[in-house]
């Protein structure tokens, strides 16, 4: 569906705007932000003394090359920011992407959009094998230091993270506490690659290092204590360490980060990190931007769906059921550490995970395993759990113990 031919102008990029976010499926809520900001600048620069067309301009004026270049020019010199800044030229990447944009209005509109060709994205050079290893040397440094603040904590969990699967900031910003598999040992990541649609997004398992698991279980309890003041459920991994003013409203401690918010802070903990590090024998300072953390690295993975299959669950809950009603009986009536527990433990692990891979939820696997007879944290530790995994999950519900989620779901 295309939009109203009779429009001319800003109230025609307006309206070719509203109908490319209506895409659902197609158009990633990020791509959406982009779309209205070059709608809106475009607007503007048919205001502007030095483009040849004004506020009257048709549809298949306005994508025009001669009109198109006019625009992009403007937009490059910093001549129709709404706020200025210091820096008021854009780059190569702000190009490409206000082409990228002008060919989906155009499409919106109805009308063949004549556009300068793409300029080539900048080559990103790997970073080294050893530049790597240093890497992970100094995020290890910082996770044995005891002494570390909130903000480092957070910033030696997202970079161990970023290190194992090579996450885009925005990939990284949307995991959820769903996404952390029961022993923290892999993380689901909903891959959303650059120039693709949300319809064409896949998701993928990374196994996660012991550096990263011992710097998730420091992070999730510093998150804890930040979402006292956050009220409802709170499912977001990455949160913010103080109160902020969003949309003109206070928000509190606890809010989750959004994908420029995580870079701020990842930025500033490196920083402030890397000027308390200075001077330390075998301190290697940290990149201030995320993109380098990822350049490199080959993650192990593996495929998973991005939404469980009804008949499937149906199945792997039934396993989870049985094998954490075999762990709660041998709990009960055997030596703890004997080799029937062990097995039983083994044996309930393995169904989680499966559980997990397939993208069912945290609190169903719960709710089964407490019918089974698991009903303490020792129990679902046992089975499989973290428990500093299992204090977030009873925040995230607000049902407060797995007990409560089983009565919920009953």
């Amino acid at each position: 569906m295309t939009v109203d031919p009779s429009l001319k102008g800003p109230d025609l990029l307006r309206a070719a705007a509203a109908e490319v976010r209506s895409w659902k499926g197609v158009i990633s809520e990020a791509r959406g932000r982009q779309v209205q900001w070059v709608a809106g600048e475009y607007g503007r620069a048919l205001a502007h003394a030095d483009h040849p067309l004004d506020s009257e301009a048709e549809a298949g004026n306005v994508f025009r090359r001669a009109a198109v270049d006019a625009y992009l020019d403007l937009a490059a010199r910093g001549e129709l920011r709404v706020r200025r800044s210091a820096k008021a030229a854009s780059g190569d990447n702000s190009r490409q992407t206000r082409i990228e944009v002008l060919a989906l209005l155009a499409k919106a509109a109805g009308v063949y959009a004549d556009l300068p060709p793409q300029p080539d994205p900048a080559r990103k050079h790997p970073v080294p094998k050893r530049a790597r290893s240093l890497l992970r040397t100094s995020l290890e440094e910082v996770a044995d230091r005891s002494d570390a603040l909130p903000g480092q904590i957070r910033m030696l969990a997202i970079g161990a993270m970023v290190v194992d699967t090579g996450a885009r900031s925005g990939e990284a910003c949307a995991w959820r506490i769903d996404d952390l598999a029961p022993s923290l040992e892999e993380v689901r990541t909903v891959r959303r690659p650059q120039g693709w649609s949300e319809a064409e997004a896949y998701v993928e398992l990374a196994v996660l290092s012991g550096l990263s698991r011992a710097a998730l279980r420091r992070w999730l309890t510093e998150r804890h204590a930040l979402l006292v003041r956050v009220r409802g459920t709170a499912t977001a991994l990455w949160v913010s360490l103080h109160a902020n003013h969003r949309g003109g409203h206070a928000v509190p401690p606890g809010t989750p980060l959004e994908p420029r918010g995580l870079y701020r802070a990842w930025t500033r903990a490196v920083e402030q990190t890397n000027q308390q590090m200075a001077g330390e024998p075998s301190w290697v300072p940290l990149p201030t931007r995320m993109e380098q953390l990822r350049r490199g690295v080959s993650p192990k993975t593996s495929p998973a769906p991005r939404q469980p299959d009804a008949e499937r669950a149906v199945v792997l809950l039934d396993d989870v059921e049985e094998c954490g009603r075999a762990l709660a009986g041998v709990r009960r009536h055997a030596e703890p550490d004997t080799t029937e527990e062990l097995e039983a433990r083994l044996a309930c692990r393995k169904a989680l995970r499966a559980a997990w891979v397939e993208g069912i939820e945290h609190t169903m696997q719960l709710s089964v395993l407490v019918k089974a007879g698991l009903t303490d944290t020792a129990d679902l530790a046992a089975a499989g759990w973290e428990p500093a995994l299992l204090a977030a999950i009873d925040r995230a519900t607000g049902w407060g113990r797995p007990s409560k989620a089983n009565d919920h779901l009953t």
